[in-house]
C-alpha cells in the first residue's frame, strides 16, 4: 500500500497501470490508465484500449500529463492517492485526481 509521495514516485513507472476514483473532470473517472513516460516532474499516461481517444494523442502521443506537485498536496488513505489543488484544503471540491495503483 502506498503511503507516502515517495513511494507513489516508484510505483508509476513507465507501465505501471492506475484507475481514476475521483477527477476534478467527471469524465475521468473509472479510466484504467498506463504511465507511458514517467520522471522527476510528473508523469504523462494513456488509456491503453484506446489509442485514438484524446488521453492517449495529447503531447503530441505522450499521453496526459500530471506534474508530482509538492507532497503537502497529497493524502494518502486505504490505498488511494489524491491531489488536491491545496495544501489547506482536502475536500472534494478540491480533489484534481484520485487514482489508485493497480
Amino acid at each position: 500500500m502506498i503511503k507516502n509521495l515517495a513511494q507513489l514516485k516508484r510505483a508509476l513507472v513507465k507501465g505501471a497501470e492506475f484507475e481514476i476514483v475521483a477527477h476534478a473532470r467527471q469524465g475521468c473517472v473509472g479510466q484504467r490508465r498506463r504511465v507511458n513516460v514517467a520522471d522527476s516532474t510528473g508523469f504523462y499516461s494513456i488509456i491503453p484500449d484506446q489509442p485514438d481517444s484524446r488521453e492517449t494523442l495529447a503531447n503530441n502521443g505522450r499521453g496526459s500529463y500530471l506534474g508530482w506537485s509538492k507532497a503537502a498536496f497529497w493524502r494518502f488513505e486505504s490505498g488511494i492517492c489524491t491531489l488536491y489543488d491545496s495544501d489547506k484544503s482536502f475536500t472534494p471540491e478540491h480533489i484534481i485526481i484520485s487514482l489508485k495503483v493497480v
